[in-house]
């Protein structure tokens, strides 16, 4: 799988996420949501399974996506990157918070609904205008070493933090060097 194809299938498995906390897409979620059969206890894994995605999903791109496209030296990348970092800070302070939230409805909402704002615009400029640039300066066969390396620290992250971690105070993206060791094993460095 190649990087592009491996970033667009975590975005469209955190929309899910976000959809599972709603009850479901469209009105059959708020309808759901409204008759209270959504449990709290889905929504909180909700929550959880939403942050995880995205602590490992920031960390994979900051560690290896972003330096490669750098590395291509193109103004306009580098100037997306740029913004892309921006915007994961922001998702970053955004996912600290729900680990934090006092689990009051109204504010577990507010959050979860300015994440998936949040997160909807940065993934949808990444497959909009970031990765068509990719495809065009970049070989398959770089997408597929550098999905191949992204792959790798995924697989390092989700090890090193199970999906109950958040529960217990351990954060994927503050383990970058774990996944740096885990994940150099036979990828190698472009």
């Amino acid at each position: 799988m190649n990087a592009i194809q491996l970033l667009t299938n975590d975005h469209n498995k955190v929309r899910e996420l976000f959809k599972k906390f709603n009850g479901g897409e469209g009105l059959a979620g708020v309808v759901r949501r409204t008759m209270g059969s959504v449990s709290p206890a889905e929504r909180r894994t909700a929550v959880q399974e939403v942050c995880r995605e995205l602590e490992i999903h920031t960390a994979i791109e900051e560690e290896a996506f972003y330096p490669a496209v750098r590395a291509l030296e193109d103004r306009g990348l580098v100037k997306m990157v740029n913004e892309a970092l921006k915007e994961h800070e922001a998702v970053k302070r955004e996912v600290s918070g729900l680990r934090a939230a006092s689990g009051d409805d109204d504010e577990l909402d507010e959050r979860m609904a300015q994440l998936e704002k949040d997160v909807e615009h940065h993934a949808t400029e990444e497959e909009d205008e970031m990765f068509p640039r990719l495809e065009d300066l970049m070989s398959e066969g770089q997408l597929e070493d550098l999905g191949r390396r992204l792959a790798g620290l995924k697989q390092a992250a989700m090890k090193a933090a199970p999906a109950d971690a958040g529960r217990r105070g351990v954060r994927p993206a503050e383990q970058p060097a774990k996944m740096r060791g885990a994940a150099r094993g036979g990828s190698g460095r472009r």
